[in-house]
């Protein structure tokens, strides 16, 4: 998204003056905030009369849900106060910015007096938790290219990259992540191929760092976040502390807010070496933990999901159906999307038209059946167990501390009730405090074929021979079509 820079005066005195920061949409309350971050699809209605070949592609609306959470808000607020204290440092409208991105392109750089304002934050969580969709919808609240032309009756012509997000490299290179960086700065700019072709066959490692560094200077970026950061773990001798220096130098030397994104394993990365995990945790470490079943937040979920039924016999939510959703995703935000749209998917090809538990552990145990191994770790909650499963491994005790946050103000009742502020006509159920009605998840031991599996050291065999692995893959032809 790209606009022509309109200026609003901050109520800030640190921002004043700032064309940068005057740039940016004003700084939202945290009602405004999940306004803004929310996205709830057009409701099913009358579509559930459409031919089932239609509705199959109309299920899919389903992945585009976004329903606020509190991590969701602490999360906007970070990023709103990254970029802006970022740019306090580095004002066009004084002299010493201009001097400091001078001496970025000479071999003057470390004479530069140049003081850093940028901090930095991390985002952990499960993978298919959420993180990623969670960061794309507050950053889409910016534009990312903002267009200066005048400013306080002087001119100044720039093009400013109000945020910049790339993933690391699978293999943890630093060459890898300039050419990712050259690529994502092309696409912000519309340019395709203008930086990433110019250095494309630049061999030398340092060079392209310092042209990095001066696009990133030069642009003005907000903020760099890098995604997929737990790559580094697999990076070779050196190639760990190279990276991890690099983003060091951005903050200290150039003034651009880092933010790292990855799985709990990234947290490994910072545990061993102050400096970097004081980098690490700026604004703090936002851990979008893993629900459990009684959660407000996890119900809140499962009911914003639950609105979004194309099968012409719509079922109410009930405990048992509660239940077996958690049974079968443990409270991964993405599983829960997949497991509603294999549900539908199924229940409508077999002609049942309605969704019951039946339903979804029949599409567990087949379409879903990949996915076996890990929901039996995590339903173990056996952390040795977890250590096969890097992703689902939950951040060391000794950082717990530093994970620990203290939620908004802003209520999982205000939160839910977005849904009939924004679909009017929903049907979707809204729930303005926790649940009356809540499960209790079972305790580990009382769940020994759980244990058994995770603790097996062949999952798949384990699987296989508890029978939770189906081989028939005709299960929707119409022998098995139950009849209308």
């Amino acid at each position: 998204m790209n606009s022509t820079a309109q200026y609003c005066p901050s109520p800030v005195a640190e921002y004043a003056n700032n064309p940068l920061i005057e740039a940016l949409p004003p700084i939202l309350s945290e009602e405004e905030a999940a306004m803004s971050i929310a996205h709830f699809p057009t409701d099913p209605g009358a579509e559930r009369s459409l031919p089932r070949e239609v509705r199959l592609h109309c299920i899919d609306r389903l992945k585009t849900l976004i329903q606020p959470l509190p991590i969701h808000i602490e999360l906007e607020s970070a990023v709103s106060s990254i970029l802006r204290s970022g740019y306090v440092g580095r004002n066009p409208m004084q002299a010493a910015t201009w001097r400091h991105l001078h001496t970025l392109s000479t071999d003057r750089r470390n004479l530069a007096n140049f003081n850093s304002s940028a901090s930095t934050f991390s985002l952990v969580g499960l993978s298919g938790i959420g993180k990623t969709t969670a960061l794309n919808a507050v950053l889409s609240t910016y534009p990312q290219i903002i267009t200066h032309h005048r400013y306080q009756n002087k001119e100044f012509i720039h093009t400013q990259v109000t945020w910049l997000k790339l993933e690391c490299p699978f293999d943890g290179s630093l060459s890898g992540l300039c050419h990712a960086f050259f690529k994502a700065l092309d696409k912000a700019l519309g340019q395709q191929d203008r930086y990433v072709a110019r250095y494309r066959s630049k061999a030398g490692i340092l060079e392209m760092i310092q042209r990095m560094e001066q696009l990133a200077s030069t642009y003005f970026i907000g903020a760099l976040f890098i995604d997929e950061l737990q790559h580094l773990n697999a990076a070779k001798t050196g190639g760990k502390d190279n990276m991890l220096n690099f983003f060091v130098n951005l903050i200290n030397s150039i003034g651009i807010p880092v933010v790292f994104i990855g799985t709990n394993s990234m947290v490994n990365l910072f545990s061993d070496v102050m400096r970097n995990a004081r980098r690490a945790c700026g604004l703090g470490i936002y851990d979008f933990k893993q629900p459990q079943q009684d959660d407000a937040v996890w119900e809140m979920l499962v009911e914003a999901a639950w609105g979004y039924q194309w099968v012409q016999k719509p079922a109410p939510l009930t405990p048992e159906i509660r239940s077996v959703l958690y049974e079968h995703t443990q409270g991964v935000t993405d599983f829960l999307a997949k497991l509603m749209i294999l549900g539908q998917r199924y229940a409508i090809q077999a002609n049942i038209e309605t969704l019951n538990p039946e339903t979804f552990t029949h599409v567990a145990n087949t379409k879903m059946k990949l996915l076996k191994p890990a929901l039996t770790v995590l339903k173990s909650r056996d952390l040795a167990a977890m250590k096969r499963f890097e992703d689902l491994m939950p951040p060391d005790e000794q950082l717990e501390a530093m994970m620990s946050h203290q939620a908004p103000q802003i209520s999982i009742g205000a939160l839910a009730a977005l849904r009939t502020t924004m679909v009017p006509n929903s049907s979707l159920p809204v729930r303005q405090q926790q649940p009356a009605e809540v499960l209790t998840p079972p305790a580990p031991k009382a769940v020994p074929v759980a244990q058994r599996i995770a603790n097996h050291p062949s999952p798949m065999e384990a699987l296989s021979a508890e029978g939770w692995l189906v081989t028939d893959t005709f299960e929707f032809s119409s022998s098995y079509r139950a009849s209308a």
